[in-house]
């Protein structure tokens, strides 16, 4: 489950139009705020989204900026990650032979910075022992 609405990322993004695969980047940009946050604890609600008001408006925001940016890549499926070089005249495309340190970001840079300045990266695991 996405944690915004595409009403709430239009919103976000207004006055600029919103994507019409919104609701797809939506579920995509919140798969890859559960990825990063994997070892955070916090409360849940039966639908497993947060309960603090002010987690569950740091989720919608991380989000819409994230939906955002996969949006104005183009790249839903990060197949373009690893092209160092394009040349739209007879199509030339040059990958990298790796992502690492190379290529385009999979997570936007803001909403890094979103998340360490609400002091949810880095994430440490809680461990039983």
């Amino acid at each position: 489950m996405a944690y915004a609405t595409v009403e709430e990322f239009t919103d976000y993004l207004d006055p600029d139009p919103v994507p019409p695969n919104a609701a797809r980047l939506l579920a995509k940009a919140s798969r890859r705020l559960d990825r990063l946050l994997i070892g955070a604890v916090y409360e849940t609600d039966d639908n497993d989204l947060p309960t603090d008001p002010e987690l569950i408006e740091v989720f919608r925001e991380a989000v819409c900026i994230q939906a955002q940016y996969i949006a104005d890549l183009g790249d839903e499926t990060g197949a373009m990650a690893n092209v160092s070089q394009m040349e739209l005249g007879n199509q030339k495309i040059v990958r990298a032979i790796s992502v690492v340190g190379s290529g385009t970001p999979r997570v936007a840079p803001d909403l890094l910075d979103l998340l360490q300045a609400k002091g949810l990266l880095p994430v440490y695991p809680r461990t039983w022992g």
